[in-house]
């Protein structure tokens, strides 16, 4: 009987121990990003120069039966101030998802954010009201 539960337990031990990540597979570098830091990233001139460069690239459908509305999008500003993981939270249609993915990729960098004194990667949602 001692036997058996003994096997049990190891066998038990044994699930636990092979179902974890080999460390060479979890990606050490890539922190999750913050949504409030005690520096936020800044667009070269500010938020209101961003404001401007949205509006001034982003090419709004040229369709008939589009009425508009607020497209939002969640994207992360890296350490080194460049754009990643966009990602469309409300998308409009009519090609609007795909118009600004093309826009955040003009993006100059910006000044990356911190915390406690160390560059971080931080996440930005933007809600992009469109009137056609």
């Amino acid at each position: 009987m001692k036997r058996i539960i003994l096997f049990l337990i190891v066998l038990f031990a044994q699930q636990i121990v092979l179902a974890q990540a080999p460390m060479s597979v979890v990606n050490k570098t890539a922190a999750i990003p913050f949504e409030t830091v005690e520096n936020q990233p800044i667009f070269p001139g500010g938020n209101n120069e961003f404001i401007k460069f949205i509006g001034k690239n982003f090419r709004v459908p040229d369709v008939e039966d589009f009425s508009g509305g607020v497209l939002k999008v969640s994207f992360v500003i890296e350490v080194n101030g460049s754009i990643a993981d966009v990602k469309i939270i409300n998308d409009l249609g009519h090609g609007t998802a795909d118009e600004i993915k093309r826009v955040l990729s003009l993006c100059p960098k910006w000044t990356p954010g911190d915390q406690n004194g160390k560059p971080a990667r931080v996440l930005f949602t933007l809600p992009v009201t469109i009137r056609n």
